[in-house]
Order: structure tokens, then C-alpha cells, then sequence
């Protein structure tokens, strides 16, 4: 086409008709700008196109990663539910100056127990990587965001002090004064009476008891935001 513009033009060039030449010169220019202009809108579609096939991948990854992250903030759950109940048993026994008995040991036993477990962190590494920009549900984006750069931010310093002041203090509190005798099962007291009037030990049932109440309804709130950030993903994927 192009060629042919180009004979039309030397032709009339030739015959010294110029404003015919001069019309054919800009059907020719406009000719190669509407080329240009057809390339470069099908070359965005097609870069438009891989986007969102990357979105979709992208997203299908974060929702197995935080289906799968589910299940051990679950088992964190009832751990410290387990805890908690533990520390207030043996709390209330205490301070009434109830008499040793065996139902105790179990929660002797159970009192000091944690959960520390890491979660998927694949799918935001990609997100990051290829940029955030490329989920474009603002809404969506937003959640995941959050999610990950503060929720699971949080949940990571809280275990890993939790695991730290498990180490540092409670395990030695734990050592000195209670013989386990099976794991998380069974413990005795080395002397019941002297725990009695032991406040270090009673403050540490307090702390460990609120600590894992805190525990308990940060994870419950986490399991929330991940399902409904799942919810929010497949309704995305199947918009797609």
C-alpha cells in the first residue's frame, strides 16, 4: 500500500500537480500513523493480557497459601485455649489454698504450653516482585496488603517473643518447681505448699494466662481476615 502511495506521488510529483501530490503525501503519512497507532493498541492488549494472566496465577497462589495457612493458626488456637483454661484452674486452686489433687497434674502439666509456627510467604515475595500494581482490584489489593504487612507482620513478633520469654523465663520457673513427668500430660509439683505462698510463680500463671488470652483472640481475628480475604480472591477469579 505504502509502495503504491509512493508511485502516486512521484507520478504526480513528475507532473507538477502539487496539491494532488500534497494529498496523496498525507494520505500516506496519515496511512503509516493509523499503522502505528494499530500496532501500539494491539501490542497494550497484548502486554494487557499478560497481566492478567499473571493476576490470576498470582491470586490462585494466594488462595492455597492462605487456605493452607488456616489449619496451624487453628492448632495455635487450641493450644492456647488449652492455656488458658490451665492457668485459670490452677490460678483459682492456688489462691483458696485448695488441697493437692490429682486432676491437677494435667494442667500443671499444660499451663506453659505455646504454638509457634510460621506461615506461607511465597505468594506476597511474587506480588512483590512483579509489583503490587498488577492485582487491579484496588479493594482487593488493599486486603492482601494488610494481611500480609501487618497481620501476619504481628502474628510473627508475638510468636517469636511468646517463644522467647518461653525460653528465657518460663521454661526455668517451669524446671525449678514442677517435675514433668509426661509431656504436656503430666507434671507434679515439687512441693505444693510452697507454691502456695510462691507470688513469682502465681504473677508468672497471670502473665502467661493474659498473654495467651491475648493470644486467643488475635488468632480468632486473623482466621477471620485470611477467610474473608480468600472470599474476596475467589470472587475475583471467578470474575475473570
Amino acid at each position: 500500500m505504502i509502495n503504491f502511495f509512493r508511485k502516486i506521488r512521484r507520478k504526480l510529483a513528475d507532473d507538477n500537480q502539487f496539491f494532488k501530490y500534497s494529498r496523496y503525501a498525507i494520505g500516506e503519512i496519515l496511512l503509516v500513523v493509523i499503522g502505528i497507532l494499530i500496532a501500539l493498541q494491539i501490542n497494550n492488549w497484548n502486554e494487557a493480557q499478560k497481566a492478567k494472566t499473571i493476576e490470576k496465577e498470582l491470586l490462585q497462589q494466594f488462595h492455597t497459601e492462605l487456605n493452607s495457612d488456616i489449619k496451624p493458626i487453628e492448632n495455635a488456637l487450641i493450644i492456647y485455649k488449652e492455656v488458658n483454661y490451665s492457668c485459670e484452674v490452677l490460678i483459682k486452686h492456688i489462691k483458696k489454698r485448695g488441697a493437692y489433687h490429682d486432676s491437677l497434674n494435667y494442667h500443671f502439666a499444660k499451663w506453659n504450653d505455646y504454638e509457634h509456627f510460621n506461615l506461607n510467604s511465597g505468594a506476597i515475595s511474587n506480588l512483590n516482585s512483579k509489583g503490587v500494581d498488577i492485582i487491579s482490584n484496588p479493594d482487593l489489593r488493599n486486603s492482601i496488603l494488610n494481611l500480609y504487612n501487618q497481620t501476619y507482620t504481628y502474628s510473627k513478633d508475638i510468636g517469636g517473643f511468646f517463644r522467647e520469654d518461653h525460653i528465657a523465663f518460663t521454661y526455668p520457673m517451669f524446671l525449678k518447681r514442677i517435675e514433668p513427668i509426661e509431656w504436656k500430660k503430666n507434671a507434679l509439683p515439687n512441693n505444693y505448699e510452697t507454691l502456695l505462698v510462691d507470688h513469682e510463680f502465681m504473677n508468672h500463671l497471670q502473665w502467661i494466662k493474659n498473654a495467651s488470652l491475648n493470644n486467643l483472640n488475635f488468632y480468632k481475628e486473623t482466621v477471620i481476615e485470611i477467610q474473608n480475604v480468600i472470599n474476596a480472591i475467589e470472587i475475583e477469579l471467578n470474575a475473570s
